[in-house]
């Protein structure tokens, strides 16, 4: 499996400050945003480089990362790597995440720091999406239940990023 990377996720203090210095500063644009979450990238390809998060209260938090997110080729590559970290003690809160325009497994590593594995869909959807899907449902009813939800969150359209490998689902 290859890891190709792709966004981090930071919880931040101040949403409108941090979203104002990525694009007026760094030249980023915001794709998305809604629910105190900004989505900001600087290609024309990729719906986020860095989500901001706003959660001013981060109490004792040792680090402002929500998690670092990579790109994998394939579904099969996601479904394997589900079964290897669900029989893995090291790792904590291995939780299958579909956002429409991806099918992601976020967890824990050793140290508890977030890290998300995803293949895109064929499919874009407004963001944020985010509902649970079932690692072991065949390509067929997981393409179903991807779509319905597509559509129960807003409008079904082509992911522009979408090379599908479903290889032997």
């Amino acid at each position: 499996m290859t890891l190709t990377w792709s966004h981090a996720f930071v919880n931040v203090k101040n949403l409108n400050q941090m979203v104002s210095f990525y694009t007026d500063v760094l030249g980023f644009r915001v794709n998305d945003q809604a629910d105190g979450i900004a989505f900001l990238s600087q290609l024309e390809d990729e719906h986020h480089q860095i989500a901001f998060k706003e959660d001013a209260d981060q109490g004792n938090a040792s680090s402002r990362v929500g998690h670092f997110a990579f790109r994998v080729e394939s579904l099969v590559e996601v479904k394997r790597l589900y079964q290897e970290l669900t029989s893995n003690d090291e790792v904590g809160k291995v939780v299958p995440v579909t956002h429409g325009n991806t099918w992601s497994i976020y967890f824990h590593d050793p140290e508890r720091n977030g890290i998300e594995v995803f293949c895109d869909t064929p499919w874009d959807a407004d963001q944020p999406f985010a509902e649970t899907w079932d690692p072991q449902m065949d390509r067929a009813d997981l393409e179903t239940y991807t779509t319905n939800l597509i559509k129960e969150h807003g409008d079904l359209k082509a992911n522009p990023r979408a090379q599908v490998d479903f290889g032997s689902v």
